[in-house]
């Protein structure tokens, strides 16, 4: 009963470092290898990569729209667990962890037809809450 409590207070009263805060922000843009933080709860959560993107290229008629697929990790009480998220709504684009509940909410850039997206490019959306 108590950490159903205590995990919004402490996130909401968490100082972040830089200007990915979970405390203040209802949705957060990480570049791969960013991390956004609340350091008071020891809580992280790291855009490790984002692989599989098989979207539907602007400029190209596609019979599927694709999925792209962003490889995360949740550090919380020096605790480490990985985690993929996908954009395609078939597939799995949320998760609770350790009562934090994340959900990927875009990945940039879209991929265009004929270009190349190098993986430093990438960044993804997700919205971090309380479960």
């Amino acid at each position: 009963m108590i950490q159903k409590f205590l995990i919004p207070f402490l996130i909401l009263c968490c100082l972040g470092c830089g200007k990915n805060d979970l405390s203040t922000q209802s949705s957060i843009t990480l570049k791969v290898n960013d991390c956004v933080t609340a350091l008071e709860n020891e809580v992280r959560i790291c855009l490790d990569s984002v692989f599989n993107d098989s979207r539907c290229a602007k400029g190209l008629q596609c019979v599927w729209e694709g999925d792209a697929t962003a490889a995360f990790t949740l550090n919380k009480n020096k605790v480490s667990k990985s985690f993929s998220l996908h954009t395609n709504n078939g597939f799995q684009n949320d998760t609770v962890i350790d009562g934090l509940s994340i959900r990927l909410l875009n990945i940039t850039p879209y991929p265009i037809a004929d270009g190349t997206i190098e993986a430093s490019e990438y960044k993804a959306e997700i919205s971090v809450s309380a479960y």
